[in-house]
């Protein structure tokens, strides 16, 4: 289940780095990545392996574009691995500022490969690929530069493909490999 806060986790350091430099509208910044750590998914102790690269492009007025890829391998102590593989474009495409009702809201379309897992070298457990749009509402922190506090709610909209992982709530990412993984 951690692995699915990696992708927050990268789009919020990127969304850092560019505050923190001032980027301006139109600048692009490509980040690779690799990284091999302890992990515990779905109860499961282990080690985690994974690289990839994130292109991502301010198109101004609070909005962007990003385009990533992500490959990741989780070896259990038990030595079974399953890989979790990611890719495409997703486009923030608006930025709602509610003063009054002291409220952020974002638009972003996620297409391609939303999240592939499988077993290392063996079949596909679950797949969700395709087109979605998120609106997801945030506190207002009163500062227009850095508008974007607390996470409120989030709505799905325009769901085109496979999502069974985004729609069990994450749900069958950890039934699947956790069959998987304590199976002899």
């Amino acid at each position: 289940m951690r692995w699915k806060l990696l992708p927050l986790a990268i789009a919020s350091l990127l969304t850092c780095v560019t505050a923190a430099t001032g980027l301006a509208a139109g600048s692009t910044q490509v980040t690779h990545f690799s990284f091999t750590k302890p992990s515990n998914v779905c109860g499961f102790s282990g080690t985690t392996d994974g690289h990839g690269t994130i292109v991502f492009r301010d198109t101004g007025n609070g909005t962007s574009f990003i385009s990533e890829t992500f490959f990741g391998v989780f070896t259990a102590n038990n030595g079974k691995s399953t890989t979790l593989s990611f890719a495409g474009p997703q486009a923030q495409t608006s930025l709602v500022i509610d003063e009054q009702a002291g409220r952020v809201t974002t638009t972003t379309t996620v297409a391609g490969l939303y999240e592939r897992l499988s077993i290392t070298h063996g079949p596909t457990l679950s797949r969700d690929a395709g087109i979605v749009t998120f609106i997801d509402v945030y506190e207002y922190t009163g500062d227009p530069n850095n508008p974007i506090g607390d996470f409120i709610s989030e709505t799905l909209t325009d769901l085109h493909g496979p999502h069974p992982d985004l729609l069990s709530g994450f749900s069958v990412f950890c039934d699947v490999v956790g069959a998987y993984l304590q199976a002899p």
